[in-house]
């Protein structure tokens, strides 16, 4: 299982900032990370669009947020799955964004590279594990 890991520079914008209630949420696909980035940009955060990957990423859809006892709690939805196509692509990080500000919020690292062989159709469909993150 990938391990989640937060942006820092994220974390003061989230609670002033960000309607995380209402904006729009994507998932991306990277080969690199900045823990320190404070914008998302398509296809240079992540990966470019190719192999069945699209710049950006995956729209995801807000299925609660609420804030109890001092905790805020957004769950997401699981994306659509990503299937590998021509030379495929490889990817390290999911990187979560909120796509309304291009605030990158968090991503999950599996360790080493994820390679999608396009010859074979491989596909890729990441599963949140449950609320996708709180703020205490």
């Amino acid at each position: 299982m990938a391990i989640y890991n937060k942006y820092t520079a994220a974390v003061e914008p989230l609670v002033e900032g960000i309607n995380a209630g209402t904006d729009a949420w994507k998932i991306a696909l990277s080969n690199t990370i900045n823990a320190a980035d404070v914008t998302f940009t398509p296809g240079t955060s992540d990966l470019a669009t190719g192999g069945g990957y699209t710049a950006g990423g995956n729209a995801v859809t807000t299925t609660s947020s609420a804030a109890s006892a001092g905790t805020y709690s957004l769950v997401l939805t699981n994306p659509a799955t990503w299937t590998a196509s021509g030379g495929g692509f490889t990817f390290r990080y999911v990187i979560l964004w909120d796509s309304t500000t291009s605030i990158p919020v968090g991503y999950w690292d599996y360790g080493s590279s994820v390679v999608m062989n396009g010859t074979n159709g491989d596909t890729f469909a990441f599963s949140f594990p449950g609320s996708t993150f709180t703020v205490t």
